[in-house]
């Protein structure tokens, strides 16, 4: 099997998982790719190989994923649509070809036969990260690349870390990548940790199932990553409940019993009673963004959902949106066509060690409030 889907749970260790892996072939003189998206996981990746006793360096290559296409598949073949050489990338955070709600003219694709150097680059020639991918797509059709087989020539391994944060475009790009039969390609991600995507509105595949199904269409051959190194078994439970019926496999804790004492399990805490819980148990707080929860900007450790992923702490306390709430009190379809606000209710959860709290002012909790210490 040269292409392999790992499904993993929050605190699965695939980092570990990916470097140990990586340490092993290039021990053997093999060249491995990891393909991530965030520039924080690439240099996690590079720290945890030198932690396991990684000797060969210089054949274990971390790229971005705009960094590989534009290294990898743009610019070698570039000159098929633009002479120039593109210098760089430029990031979007939104369609940068939209003012408002406003489509700025001269941005489409092609002008007659000729593609639109607009429509790909910026004026200083770098490539918009919103159509990065779908200018890999156009080049290697345009020249008629071989592009799976370039890859082979190079690396013996490819790493998609982080792959439930590609869609639409990217979608595309990979499977030109894994035409390869040589080529070994392991994707690597947990789909309930999906909070960011590549492009601001992509074309499907775009959510969860859908990214899955375009796995298993190209060939991967999926399994489950489902033991957690982070978090207590009740915590693993209650996270598992977020995405309750989509397939997951059950989460195990691999965490030993903590120490009589520690403050374990589940909360619901009072408003009134939050800096106290904050004092007896110093923990993460999360928030959707800055502007939301303001009363908690008199608190150090103070996050949002987004930020927080990566993290790992003893105890979370959560501020909870509308549909948090509606989640709690058991209400079906509280997250339905809000698969990000389900996905950041699952990060924020599972940042947790040993214990998650809930910041609630509704009488439907009541009788299980927090009670303070005397």
């Amino acid at each position: 099997m040269t292409k392999k889907l790992f499904i993993a749970c929050a605190g699965a260790g695939k980092t570990t998982r990916i470097v140990k892996e990586s340490i092993e072939l290039t021990d053997e003189g093999k060249k491995v790719l990891v393909i991530t998206y965030t520039r924080s996981n690439q240099n996690e990746l590079y720290k945890k190989f030198d932690e396991l006793g990684g000797q060969r360096r210089d054949l274990f290559i971390v790229k971005g994923w705009y960094s590989f296409i534009l290294e990898d598949v743009v610019r070698p073949y570039q000159r098929c649509i633009f002479t120039t050489r593109i210098d760089g990338i430029n990031l979007n955070s939104s369609n940068p070809h939209k003012r408002g709600r406003m489509n700025i003219p001269g941005r489409k694709e092609k002008i007659g036969a000729k593609y639109n150097e607009k429509h790909f680059l910026t004026s200083q020639n770098r490539a918009h990260t919103e159509f990065i991918s779908k200018l890999g797509c156009r080049i290697v059709k345009e020249d008629n690349i071989a592009i799976s087989e370039r890859i082979s020539s190079i690396y013996s391994r490819v790493y998609l870390d982080e792959t439930q944060d590609f869609a639409g475009w990217d979608f595309d790009l990979i499977k030109l990548i894994a035409k390869s039969k040589e080529l070994e390609i392991h994707a690597v991600g947990d789909f309930r940790q999906t909070i960011y995507h590549t492009s601001s509105k992509p074309k499907a595949p775009s959510d969860s199932q859908q990214k899955l199904d375009a796995y298993r269409k190209m060939g991967f051959i999926p399994s489950a990553l489902n033991e957690c190194w982070r978090s207590i078994q009740p915590i693993c439970e209650f996270a598992d409940t977020v995405h309750k019926g989509e397939g997951y496999s059950k989460t195990v804790s691999k965490v030993e019993a903590p120490d009589i004492g520690i403050h374990t399990g589940i909360y619901f805490v009072s408003n009134k009673d939050v800096s106290k819980y904050v004092n007896q148990h110093t923990p993460l707080i999360l928030r959707h963004s800055a502007n939301s929860g303001k009363e908690l900007d008199i608190y150090e450790n103070v996050m949002t959902f987004g930020d927080s992923k990566g993290q790992t702490v003893d105890h979370v306390l959560i501020h909870p949106t509308d549909r948090f709430l509606k989640f709690l009190k058991g209400q079906v379809g509280a997250f339905a066509d809000k698969q990000t606000s389900q996905n950041k209710l699952y990060v924020a959860i599972t940042r947790a060690r040993y214990s998650v709290a809930f910041i609630v002012n509704d009488k439907h909790f009541d009788d299980v409030l927090w009670q303070p210490a005397n």
